[in-house]
């Protein structure tokens, strides 16, 4: 279908100048769509064109259109443009009118050229070539549609053209309803702007000005003269609209009238009704497929099959002459020429999805400008595409047979025309209704991993990545992919690593995956990295990008514009991970570190952790809108600024943190021992700082914060409440502040006082998860299972919303429900069934959904190395003793506990807490 709406800044009624660079060919036409030198119609009000004194490049002096809505619809243009500037000779020297000899015949009235006060008559002179200027015949689209190019001669600097013509017939598709557009706006001054609507009184026609800004009144003044009704238009002057790059393609900045008479969406939803009438009889060629298809299991795999067949089977190739600018072609003649465009290929596919017994309907849209039909009064006009719903238990599903590379299921198909405002083809549709697409981000998301491999410092590393993509991105992989030779595919591998890793190179061919059944594809590389590793000062650090995160956002070169600006792609999430397995002799224990940012454009979400010798990074970029109000930009720009602050561009190795002897650097025996020296070194440094003077307010707060959590782990927590209490009493309104103190509560085994401070850190906008978390706990060990159980699917939910692989709420959540004597949860089972899970702690999630033993578990740690085996350990042991309590196990839990107290992992959760297992076990009957 052809989208007859869109009007460009010089591509006024129907003619066009001659800059556009498509491919042309000239023809002949009957001599009857033609005529030179005809009068004009008697129902037309003769204008003159005004004078100009404005010396702009080019302006249009005057701006004519004249509709009458009669049996044989007709329009009259009369342009008048005054040329000022040489560059522009060329462009104006030859004016296309563009008309469709089927069904329109053009009528040429005056082509003259007015210098001063002659008149330069070319009408009868001017050289006339007709000439099929196919707008999408590369892609496959056959219109019929033909330029009137005119090659006006003697055309110079000062003078004006002006051009009147008259074009009749209207597209017997529509059955004599009235439907048409007069541009307003353009990108130079007019000086009379003048639109008339002439119809029949007993003929109710619509108007309506489309358009985001007013500019000027655009009410008409109405007259009613034997039998007929006139509207008129004026603008006198017109302001030029300068044009913009990126205005949204919903956003209407050049304005439009528009004339309709239809009344409602409904009269255009019976129009089309019967341009897919059912068919009384299926073709016989299609009658295999249909019983082959139903001996399929499931409805939805029919419903696929049918899809892809169609897809597949019949290529793309509009043939779009007269009525077929709308009306498919019956699917009979489609299957014998196997071609068709949009209608007539989801035509095909409603036919098959009925004769299967679904509920399948055409559905009408606009592909280029999905949410404008909403803006507009009802019209066939809106729309430029036609795809199919499907309704299928209960839910829609959009199926668009003109695609290519589609794979998966129906919710794995990728995410196109979102939000769209679409018409559906059915005798009781009363509007237009929006398409929404269940799961459209998790479709959206394109995912980065990085693990890299350094061996020994100053020495090469091997990095492994693997990209996923989802959805539509992975379509377009699909459609593309199978075409790199392997050097193209070598040169996609490197191009944004060469630049970053100087002599980076591939260890083996670079490999594409395509996971047809999860609509997903997989490019995998192997690489080594000369000298990944740079010395500063005896530290040593690893430079990285988030190669997704590039280019994610593309701001207009200038802030200072009219409309908004499309400047990301939204919904999108790029999300990113880099894990560096650092030489053996590093060992490193520093706190995972969670940074949110928000804001009305985009959410950012990272996290950084270093355990032993791993480092990990990881961080998630959602689009929440792909357009920025011009008042916005430089708020964006700020924003984007921060942003790139925030994401950090390197990993390190501080110098105290790479063995000598002993481990963590400190030639100590024991992991106990060293952690004691680490944290007390903390304390030191966080205590001159504080003593400073130099903080204040919040930062201070921080700071008192990082010195009481320190405290507490050194096993001094008494000492590190009085700087939480101190954090809160500075910075009342700070999560952060709250959050410490019931950190500290907590530590102290004062769990009741700690539940109101989580409470409060959550209102002022804390981590959910962690302190939903927190509470929990706190919650759990005064015996208020039920209250737990709620705080710890609290957790587990926003760690999911923001896409964390957080399991250790889970695994509070689960001995929960046991301790409830309730089975676990679907969604614990569901964690605890993920195969694709071999991160630490997976294995005691298995434990406690009775998938693994304790010997495995355990088996799993030993396979870590140096102090992240001391340390998961550590953690092992008190989910093992959780374990032996749900079995009722009372003497395997006690020693499970006293092991983990053994480890002497006091930064961990599980230290304290198997210090109140134990307590509580010792309270317990004997039995």
């Amino acid at each position: 279908m052809l989208l007859l709406l869109a009007v460009g800044a010089r591509g006024q009624d129907k003619s066009a100048s001659a800059g556009d660079e498509i491919p042309v060919r000239e023809i002949q036409v009957a001599a009857e769509a033609f005529v030179r030198g005809a009068a004009v119609p008697s129902w037309v009000e003769p204008i003159a064109p005004p004078l100009t004194k404005r010396i702009n490049p080019y302006v249009i002096r005057l701006w004519d259109t004249q509709f009458r809505a009669d049996k044989r619809a007709s329009v009259y243009v009369n342009r008048a443009i005054q040329i000022n500037d040489v560059s522009l000779l060329t462009e104006m020297g030859q004016t296309n009118i563009d008309f469709v000899p089927q069904y329109q015949k053009l009528s040429l009235h005056k082509v003259q050229v007015l210098r001063g006060k002659d008149v330069l008559d070319q009408t009868r002179s001017v050289r006339v070539r007709f000439l099929q200027r196919e707008l999408g015949l590369e892609n496959g689209v056959y219109s019929g549609a033909v330029s009137a190019s005119l090659l006006i001669s003697d055309l110079r600097v000062g003078d004006t053209l002006q051009v009147s013509y008259t074009i009749e017939g209207a597209n017997p598709v529509f059955e004599d309803h009235y439907s048409e557009f007069a541009g307003v706006d353009v990108d130079a001054p007019v000086e009379l702007r003048s639109v008339i609507l002439s119809h029949p009184v007993s003929r109710d026609i619509q108007w309506r000005v489309l358009g985001e800004k007013e500019r000027g009144n655009l009410q008409p003044r109405t007259s009613d003269a034997a039998g007929w009704r006139k509207l008129r238009f004026t603008l006198q002057p017109n302001e030029a609209i300068d044009y913009e790059p990126g205005i949204p393609g919903d956003y209407i900045a050049y304005r439009q009238l528009q004339f309709s008479e239809f009344k409602n969406w409904n009269e255009v939803a019976r129009w089309a009704v019967g341009l897919f009438p059912r068919l009384e009889k299926t073709p016989s060629e299609l009658l295999p497929l249909i019983a082959q298809w139903r001996t399929l299991p499931t409805p939805e795999q029919r419903a696929v099959a049918a899809l892809r067949w169609v897809q597949k089977e019949i290529r793309y190739f509009s043939v779009s002459m007269g009525e077929s600018s709308h009306r498919p072609h019956p699917p009979g003649e489609v299957l014998q020429h196997r071609f068709g465009d949009c209608k007539d290929k989801a035509y095909l596919l409603v036919t098959l999805l009925r004769q299967l017994d679904m509920d399948a309907s055409p559905l009408l849209l606009s592909a280029s400008r999905p949410k404008l039909p909403a803006k507009m009064a009802p019209t066939p006009l809106a729309f430029d595409h036609v795809i199919v719903q499907l309704r299928l238990d209960g839910k829609n599903f959009y199926l668009d047979p003109t695609l290519l590379g589609q794979a998966g299921g129906l919710d794995t198909m990728g995410v196109r025309y979102d939000g769209a405002a679409s018409l559906v083809v059915a005798p009781e549709t009363a509007a237009l209704t929006n398409i929404e697409w269940p799961g459209k981000l998790d479709l959206n998301t394109v995912e980065l991993n990085e693990t890299m491999r350094l061996a020994r410092f100053g020495g090469d590393a091997v990095m492994d990545v693997t990209w996923t993509w989802r959805g539509l991105d992975a379509e377009a992989m699909r459609n593309v992919f199978p075409r790199l030779n392997p050097e193209q595919t070598k040169k996609y591998a490197l191009g944004q690593y060469e630049r970053r890793y100087p002599g980076i190179d591939l260890t083996q061919a670079p490999v594409f995956q395509d996971d047809a059944s999860n609509n997903r594809v997989y490019f995998k590389a192997r690489y080594t990295i000369p000298k990944a590793a740079s010395e500063y000062e005896r530290s040593w650090f690893i430079k990285f990008v988030p190669g997704n995160f590039i280019d994610s956002f593309n701001l207009p070169k200038n802030f200072r514009r009219q409309f908004p600006a499309v400047f990301t792609r939204a919904p999108y999430r790029a999300k990113y991970k880099l894990v560096i397995n650092w030489p053996d002799s590093v060992a490193v224990l520093r706190d995972p570190l969670n940074r949110r940012v928000r804001n009305q454009f985009f959410e950012l979400e990272q996290q950084r952790n270093f355990r032993g010798n791993v480092s990990t990074f990881e961080a998630s970029l959602t689009m929440l809108t792909e357009q920025a109000a011009p008042d916005d930009l430089p708020k964006l720009s700020k924003e984007i600024e921060q942003l790139n602050a925030v994401i950090p561009r390197v990993e390190y190795v501080d110098a105290n943190a790479i063995k000598k002897s002993g481990v963590l650097g400190f030639g100590g025996t024991t992991l106990q021992d060293n952690i004691k020296k680490r944290l007390q070194q903390t304390i030191t440094q966080l205590s001159r700082t504080i003593q400073g003077g130099v903080l204040k307010g919040d930062d201070l707060a921080e700071t008192l914060c990082a010195r009481a959590e320190a405290l507490a782990e050194i096993g001094t927590p008494e000492k590190g409440m009085e700087d939480a209490a101190e954090a809160v009493r500075i910075a009342p309104s700070l999560a952060r502040a709250w959050e410490c103190r019931g950190h500290l509560y907590l530590d102290n085994a004062n769990f009741e006082k700690s539940i109101p401070d989580f409470t409060k850190a959550l209102t002022l906008g804390a981590d959910e998860d962690y302190a939903f978390q927190r509470r929990g706990i706190a919650r759990f060990y005064l015996g208020r299972y039920s209250e737990a159980e709620a705080d710890f699917a609290k957790a587990v939910e926003a760690a999911r919303r923001k896409d964390d692989v957080n399991l250790y709420p889970v695994l509070w959540q689960a001995w929960t429900q046991l301790r409830l004597g309730r089975p676990l949860s679907a969604e614990v089972l569901r964690q605890a069934g993920n195969k694709n899970a071999l991160n630490w702690p997976h294995a005691a999630l298995a434990l406690l959904a009775s998938q693994m033993t304790p010997d495995q578990v355990l088996d799993e740690v030993r396979r870590k190395q140096g102090d992240d085996r001391e340390m998961a350990l550590a953690e092992a042991w008190f989910y093992i003793g959780q374990y032996y309590v749900a079995k009722g196990d009372a003497a395997q839990a006690r020693t499970a506990f006293e092991k983990t107290r053994a480890q002497g992992v006091t930064v961990f959760t599980e230290h304290a807490a198997a210090l109140w297992e134990l307590e509580r076990l010792n309270k317990a009957p004997q039995k």
